[in-house]
């Protein structure tokens, strides 16, 4: 794109900005035709309702809706397909009246009962599971189609492989999967049987021109190098909605694929973008940079949070929030654990640097974070082998120095998919070799921790923790603060972790249910049913943190711990909000479980680097200290390189 390109490109983008969001709002404003009577908007929806129907006119084509998550995206986007819909002329012009809402496997459900609930004269089908129709005339024939990014990435696969004969890129057993881990799977995709090749090709969502596609938890696609993130952009769509409550999480370069996405110009050329936006930013160079982000994301998203001010209220009142960090102090054996753990790092750590750093050796550097931070959960966790607790591993948002790689590759390794080539230490990452190795896929220097980390209870409990402890407390104090009224949710990374918390509450008699990524979608959903009755005895749900961290309504729950911190605070807050979101009736309290001294304490210094971040991008704030990425890994082993670069410009 040429320099002159660029700038008419922005010169049309900004007039077609909706100005500032002070929109008079009546009372017939918050009835909509069409949608059930009992459904009436509050008065930021109303507003939010006039920007969509402004955003789809004239050369518009949709926006980012970045409502902070329980404000009502989903009622505002149901309002837009109620009275946006297709005439006669667009279905001429070869266009289908269906709209395609995307979304994580988990709320697909979700989502179909939601319009079929608030307007109940729209045809609503799920299109998932490997029963789902090849017929594009019968999504067509729909008002709603809903499915999940897994089968948008797994369909397109099918639909650019090549002829009618040809087989499905995509295996069977991820095509029609309950689970969301395909999503931006960058590994070679194996053939499927020449029986299946017979078949009809499911790729009807491809052989559709949708009237709108609206992209749930578009974060979802913020790795622009991912098969979710290009199979989207792919789609063929008149108008076209991105809804996230958390638009960058890590880098600025996750707005890149929200900006393809929705053919938002000229920031949807991944050249224009690196040199305008990326780039000055990864060299401190960030005022300007900031500044035209800010343009462009002025014309094109609507964002208010929960304490926006409409009237001299906020426009949600919800019932307070109390974030509390909790301290869970080690006692001796655990403190002793940690630092022959820590040390083994820290010398394998000095290694690595020696061959090139954070930056030539990302996989093993964040596997050895891993062990720190399992170590700060529990034992145990330690001696297992870490491609158990592979999702727990953050592949790197903002990508290698030269921002090529593609972080879900990393991720795909770390599952254990691509690591066979070099044989390493379980827990030390040291190669393996004859003269070295031990039993259990360890070095020699690391048998003896693994063998504490094993150490039995005398009783039939495993071995407790400080977390444990502190979790075993909290409940405690929950019920007979509330005399077994309210209801927890427990948050963890690690599944390995959730497995050993369960026989302590079976012990103390608390019923509990689960909800993680290897129960398939009716066991989710019993799930849900279970811990959302309202005088049923289940009190607790355990959830693994990249299952159940969005999507989910779980206002039944006022409390919240979180067993181990994530360094990326805006999903943290995302699982937070499962709780603490319209139609929460108490005040939610949530516990985030710390160990002082500890690998964790320099994860909480992050967050707040994270948190400045996504502040200054949104909000067109000026920022200092952008470099988060290989440096930022390396400072989190150990304490100190806390100077600041400050922003000059």
């Amino acid at each position: 794109m040429t320099a002159t390109d660029t700038e008419k490109a922005i010169r049309d983008l900004v007039s077609g900005a909706f100005g500032d969001m002070e929109v008079e709002v009546s009372i017939e404003d918050a009835v909509v035709p069409g949608l059930d009577p009992q459904f009436r908007l509050l008065a930021h929806q109303v507003a939010g309702r006039k920007w969509m129907a402004d955003r789809e006119t004239g050369k518009k084509n949709g926006g980012i809706l970045a409502d902070d998550m329980g404000l009502g995206k989903t009622i505002q986007t149901i309002v837009r397909i109620v009275e946006g819909r297709a005439k006669k002329q667009d279905q001429k012009e070869g266009w289908s009246p269906a709209t395609l809402v995307v979304c994580p496997v988990a709320v697909v459900s979700q989502w179909a009962s939601e319009v079929a609930r608030m307007a109940p004269g729209l045809i609503v089908v799920e299109h998932h599971g490997p029963n789902r129709t090849t017929d594009p005339a019968k999504l067509e024939r729909a008002h709603v189609v809903v499915t999940s990014y897994t089968i948008v990435s797994s369909e397109h696969g099918v639909y650019t492989g090549g002829g009618t004969n040809k087989a499905p890129k995509k295996k069977q057993s991820l095509d029609d999967s309950d689970s969301d881990s395909s999503v931006g799977s960058s590994l070679p995709a194996r053939k499927t049987t020449r029986r299946a090749a017979t078949k009809a090709k499911k790729d009807a969502l491809f052989r559709v021109r949708w009237w709108r596609t609206v992209l749930d938890e578009a974060h979802n696609i913020k790795n622009r190098n991912t098969k979710a993130a290009t199979a989207c952009s792919a789609l063929e769509s008149k108008f076209r909605w991105c809804l996230t409550g958390t638009p960058m999480q890590n880098s600025v370069e996750e707005l890149f694929s929200l900006f393809k996405f929705l053919r938002v110009k000229p920031l949807n050329d991944w050249p224009t973008f690196n040199s305008q936006i990326a780039q000055p930013i990864k060299a401190n160079r960030t005022a300007r940079a900031m500044k035209r982000l800010h343009v462009v994301l002025s014309a094109v998203m609507l964002r208010r949070t929960k304490d926006t001010v409409v009237n001299g209220k906020p426009i949600l009142e919800l019932p307070e929030r109390v974030v509390e960090i909790v301290d869970c102090a080690f006692d001796a054996g655990e403190r002793a654990f940690y630092d022959k753990v820590n040390s083994l790092v820290q010398n394998r750590l000095e290694t690595l640097e020696q061959q090139g750093g954070a930056a030539r050796n990302y996989t093993s550097m964040l596997i050895l974070l891993l062990r720190l931070r399992q170590a700060c959960n529990h034992p145990s966790l330690v001696s297992e082998d870490y491609r158990k607790d592979g999702e727990a591993v953050d592949p790197k948002a903002s990508k290698s120095q030269d921002g090529d790689d593609d972080a879900d590759d990393l991720a795909d390794q770390l599952a254990g998919m691509g690591l066979a080539s070099v044989k390493r230490c379980q827990l030390c990452q040291t190669e393996l070799q004859p003269s070295n190795t031990a039993e259990n896929g360890t070095c020699k220097d690391c048998i003896a921790v693994v063998a504490n980390a094993k150490r039995r209870a005398d009783h039939d409990l495993p071995p407790d923790s400080s977390k444990i402890r502190k979790i075993m407390d909290i409940l405690q104090e929950i019920d007979e603060r509330s005399e077994g009224q309210e209801k927890t949710i427990i948050f963890s990374q690690f599944t390995s972790m959730l497995n050993i918390i369960e026989p302590f509450l079976k012990a103390e008699g608390i019923r509990y249910v689960r909800y993680d990524g290897s129960m398939n979608k009716a066991q989710r959903e019993h799930a849900l049913d279970q811990i959302k009755e309202e005088n049923g005895r289940t009190r607790v749900i355990l959830i693994s943190f990249k299952a159940g961290s969005t999507g989910l309504n779980l206002t039944c729950c006022n409390n919240v711990i979180l067993v181990d911190l994530w360094w990326n605070p805006a999903l943290e807050d995302q699982a937070f909000d499962r709780a603490h979101r319209f139609g929460q009736k108490r005040d939610v309290r949530i516990r985030k479980l710390c160990v002082p001294d500890t690998v964790e304490q320099r994860i909480l210094e992050l967050q707040d680097k994270k948190r400045e971040l996504a502040k200054a991008a949104l909000s067109g704030d000026k920022m200092k200290n952008m470099r988060l990425g290989a440096d930022e890994l390396a400072a989190l082993f150990r304490p100190g390189g806390h100077d600041e670069d400050e922003d000059t410009d």
